[in-house]
C-alpha cells in the first residue's frame, strides 16, 4: 500500500514541460547551436538564415579592403537550416573605419558608390538557379539597413524594405536583423 501512495504522489507532482512540443526544425527556423544569423519577416513569413555553406570559406562573412583598387566590401551570407534558401547582405564602400555608429544606408551624403543590397533566393522556387528568380533590394531604391554595433568583430543591425525579381515579383521585408562575425581581409 505504501508503494501505491508513493507512485501516485510521484505521478501527481511530475514537472510540466517548459514549452509545448514543437515540430522538428524546418526551413524557417534558426539552428540553436549557431549564434550568428540574418533573419526577418519576408511577406509576413519569419525566416532565419544562420547556416553557412563552408566553414573554411571567408566569403560568407568577410570585410574586404584594398585601397589600391578602391575595394571596400562586406559580405554577410547565410542559408536557412535546410539550405534551400539564402540571404545575402552586401555593403559596398561602407568605409566603416571612418564612420560613426549607427551607420545607416541610405543617407543624405553617400560616398563614392556607397550602397548596400539584399539578395534572397526565390522562396517560391527554392531550387531555382536562375538569377531572374532572385529577389534583389538596394539602398538606391526601397531598402534600408543600419549597422548598430561592431563590438568583438561582430556586425549587428537592422534592415527593412523590399526586394524585387527581374520579373517584378516583390517581397516586403520587415523586422530584419543580423548578427554575424566578420573577418577582416585587408589587402593593404
Amino acid at each position: 500500500m505504501c508503494t501505491i501512495l508513493f507512485a501516485c504522489s510521484k505521478k501527481q507532482f511530475a514537472p510540466l514541460p517548459d514549452s509545448v512540443p514543437k515540430e522538428p526544425l524546418g526551413i524557417y527556423d534558426c539552428d540553436p547551436s549557431i549564434p550568428e544569423y540574418i533573419r526577418g519577416s519576408f511577406n509576413t513569413l519569419s525566416i532565419c538564415f544562420n547556416s553557412i555553406a563552408s566553414a573554411n570559406d571567408t566569403f560568407n562573412n568577410a570585410y574586404y579592403r584594398d585601397t589600391s583598387i578602391h575595394l571596400d566590401h562586406i559580405n554577410l551570407i547565410r542559408k536557412n537550416l535546410k539550405k534551400t534558401m539564402s540571404c545575402q547582405l552586401h555593403f559596398i564602400n561602407p568605409d566603416l573605419r571612418d564612420k560613426k555608429l549607427p551607420y545607416v544606408l541610405p543617407h543624405a551624403q553617400p560616398g563614392y558608390n556607397e550602397y548596400a543590397e539584399i539578395i534572397l533566393t526565390n522562396p517560391d522556387k527554392l531550387w531555382a538557379n536562375n538569377i531572374d528568380e532572385d529577389y534583389i533590394g538596394s539602398t538606391y531604391k526601397g531598402f534600408s539597413i543600419t549597422i548598430t554595433d561592431t563590438t568583438g568583430g561582430y556586425l549587428s543591425g537592422t534592415f527593412t524594405g523590399e526586394a524585387i525579381t527581374k520579373h517584378g515579383k516583390k517581397v516586403d521585408i520587415e523586422d530584419g536583423n543580423f548578427y554575424v562575425h566578420i573577418i577582416n581581409v585587408n589587402k593593404n
